[in-house]
């Protein structure tokens, strides 16, 4: 009988490090679904989740008055990686052999290679068949899922710990993406937070903050804007340091703020953000971005980055 990730104690049953990071990053994804799936392997073009709904088909000379179906139907086959330059060894070499064998992406069916390696193994450059990551990028992309399930947010946070130990071998020293914090933090000066949603950029524009959830993960940043409405129109500088468990108090936010915007706040803390507006885009910058369709989708739903150069001099967000 094969194995299923649901079967194996969530607290790990191997003594294999890779397979122990590896058990703990299937938990999350299996935990999570399609759409957290989706959010941590974003370089994979997977089918669609959505129901499809076609009146008057006709296949095999069958006529019905309409068929409802979902495409979502893919296999992502992981090989993880937990020491650099793993894959230059007679092992790794004949790993990867085999492994390219199991690559079909007509078929829905892709290999993944998730190394703590900070550029593309030289094993792996000229093999497209095969797709590559790092821990780093994984865990990036984790901390930036935002969902109200306190299960999977307790999941993701646990596993980057994990990672951020057993991974990289440090502890308190390296950032949830795995970068170290000097180098994360002299970035910071360029880096520019997008978030998406109407509410935060009116709150900014009136009120001269961003609250978000609690503890949420972002990378050192100087600034911050908002995507909505198919277009970035305002850059905010982040004044200070974001903060963790804050109240909202009438002193904090202004007299009017929760009275006017959040009559039914409860006090429940967030993560707090104060921002100075300092840029006006004219015109705006047009989200041009595609979905693997051609067709018009959203910039971003959660975060993404971008640097203060590209977007004083961006018209479209594929330049961003």
């Amino acid at each position: 009988m094969a194995k299923t990730i649901s079967k194996q104690a969530i607290f790990g049953e191997y003594k294999n490090p890779e397979d122990k990071v590896t058990a703990a990053l299937l938990q999350v994804l299996h935990y999570g679904g399609h759409r957290i799936v989706c959010s941590v392997f974003d370089d994979i073009d997977l089918p669609s989740n959505d129901i499809n709904v076609t009146p008057q088909v006709t296949e095999d000379g069958s006529r019905p008055d309409g068929v409802v179906f979902c495409d979502c139907n893919y296999k992502i086959y992981i090989e993880c990686k937990i020491v650099r330059n793993a894959l230059n060894t007679q092992h790794g070499k004949d790993q990867l052999d085999a492994n390219k064998k199991l690559s079909s992406p007509n078929n829905a069916q892709w290999v993944v290679y998730i190394t703590p390696d900070d550029t593309i193994p030289n094993e792996l450059e000229n093999v497209p068949e095969i797709i590559w990551t790092n821990w780093q990028t994984v865990v990036e992309r984790l901390k930036g899922y935002e969902t109200t399930d306190n299960l999977v947010n307790f999941l993701i946070e646990q596993f980057c710990l994990f990672v951020d130990h057993l991974v990289f071998q440090k502890r308190g020293t390296v950032s949830a993406t795995g970068v170290s914090i000097s180098d994360a933090e002299a970035d910071k000066n360029q880096r520019v937070i997008i978030v998406g949603g109407h509410w935060g950029e009116e709150v900014a524009l009136n009120y001269d903050f961003y609250a978000c959830q609690n503890h949420r993960y972002f990378l050192p940043a100087k600034y911050m804007a908002f995507y909505h409405k198919n277009r970035i129109q305002n850059l905010f500088e982040i004044i200070g340091e974001p903060e963790d468990d804050v109240v909202l108090t009438p002193a904090l936010v202004g007299p009017d703020y929760l009275t006017i915007k959040e009559p039914n706040y409860t006090g429940a803390p967030c993560k707090f953000f104060k921002l100075r507006h300092v840029q006006i885009f004219n015109p705006v910058i047009e989200n041009d971005t595609k979905d693997k369709n051609g067709k018009n989708c959203a910039f971003t739903y959660n975060q993404r980055y971008t640097t203060y150069d590209a977007i004083m001099k961006a018209k479209k967000t594929s330049e961003l």
